[in-house]
């Protein structure tokens, strides 16, 4: 009888190697789990058992093999109350068969023999969205629209986006709501390509694999405003000309001007014109110059690379005394232009104790002053003007005492 009993012993903890540690027995009067029933979902499997209230029990071990292991069972659970009849085995593999086996086991952690195997499969992972598709032409941003998931275990969809020139993915937005079905790319660049695809997220956390991919351009900037140029030598104004923009949509061009090619640009004016007239108070001065087309949307083309300078017109340069004196009844003076030549008229400022007087529209180069009285100090300055009126600066000063 003990012979029988070791022998019983031995085979028991043979078979038990191939489910469990060597140091685990079988116990033959442990009872067997024969009526094993499975529910599949994609990533779980659910379980079912009878009860069983024998007072030996003190819980259940389940097994699992997991594919390709040749049927190699491994403990996955180990359920502490005799009176559980449900367990599921969560995140599984989807569309993946697995071998399973329940047995109970008692307070000396010995187990009963083997019961009933059955294999069970996870169902196919569910499936992204059936139609996708991204709206080109849209002036910095690319809209992108889905059909509905028609399974309402679906709660969000994840999106992602990539360039055309390359294969990595990155997440743009997780929009919650089955019917939900639209979203909005603004983190786009102008006339650039992109393509998009979407995920769907169950309730449950299970994510699909992802849709088709479709692509979008974004509206492209208008074309870049050419042949800008700006006048050099017009009196109090600069006037900038540019070719006309061939844009379909063009709307009006900006203006933008500095005062030197290291301060920022500040936009002065818009026009629909292809010349603009930058009025300016003061003679000589340089400013920097870009011009841009603007379309319906707002887009704006590209700035010039390299400013374009214009200049307003100096003013003459101012006349130099050749000589200045009294010959007892008026005073002369005369001057000259040097190379110069822009000079039409000149105007003469004269002072004295007696006040000061202006003196326009002299048409030479010398002038007698015959309003003078004797025994005052007469002081003479005199300026250059130019056919447009722009003056010079004033001459040196010329000092005539009339004695």
């Amino acid at each position: 009888m003990r012979v029988l009993v070791f022998c019983v012993m031995f085979l028991g903890i043979f078979l038990a190697g191939c489910v469990t540690n060597k140091t685990t027995q079988i116990d033959p009067n442990l009872p067997i789990v024969n009526e094993l029933k499975t529910i599949s979902d994609m990533t779980e499997i659910a379980f079912e058992w009878p009860l069983m209230a024998d007072a030996n029990i003190s819980g259940y071990y389940l097994y699992r093999s997991n594919p390709n292991d040749n049927n190699q069972l491994n403990v996955i659970a180990k359920l502490d109350d005799k009176f559980t009849t449900h367990y599921v085995d969560s995140a599984l593999a989807p569309s993946t068969e697995y071998l399973y086996e329940l047995r109970t086991y008692n307070e000396l952690g010995n187990i009963s023999a083997q019961g009933q195997r059955i294999s069970a499969t996870t169902q196919p992972l569910i499936e992204s969205v059936t139609f996708i598709q991204a709206l080109y032409g849209l002036p910095n941003k690319i809209k992108v629209l889905w059909r509905p998931h028609p399974d309402l275990r679906v709660a969000s969809y994840i999106l992602e986006k990539s360039s055309l020139s390359s294969d990595s993915w990155h997440e743009v937005a997780r929009i919650n709501g089955r019917l939900n079905v639209e979203y909005i790319d603004n983190s786009v660049e102008p006339g650039q390509n992109y393509r998009y695809r979407i995920s769907v997220k169950t309730y449950s956390g299970i994510i699909s694999a992802p849709s088709k991919v479709v692509d979008a351009q974004t509206k492209a900037l208008p074309n870049m405003v050419m042949n800008l140029s700006a006048s050099v030598n017009l009196p109090k104004k600069i006037i900038l000309t540019w070719d006309p923009n061939s844009n379909d949509d063009f709307n009006h061009y900006a203006i933008y001007r500095a005062t030197n090619d290291i301060f920022p640009m500040t936009k002065i004016a818009t026009t629909l014109d292809t010349a603009y007239e930058d009025l300016i108070n003061d003679n000589g001065v340089n400013y920097y110059y870009k011009v841009t087309a603007v379309d319906s949307d707002g887009l704006e083309s590209p700035r010039q690379n390299n400013a374009v300078v214009g200049s307003t017109l100096p003013a003459p340069k101012e006349p130099l005394f050749s000589s200045a004196g009294f010959n007892g009844s008026s005073v002369e003076l005369s001057w000259n232009q040097g190379s110069d030549l822009r000079a039409v008229k000149y105007k003469i400022t004269k002072s004295s104790s007696e006040g000061e007087n202006i003196i326009y529209d002299i048409n030479s180069q010398t002038y007698s002053d015959f309003e003078v009285r004797r025994g005052v100090e007469y002081t003479y300055k005199i300026q250059a003007i130019d056919e447009f009126g722009l003056e010079s600066k004033y001459s040196q000063k010329a000092v005539v005492i009339t004695k």
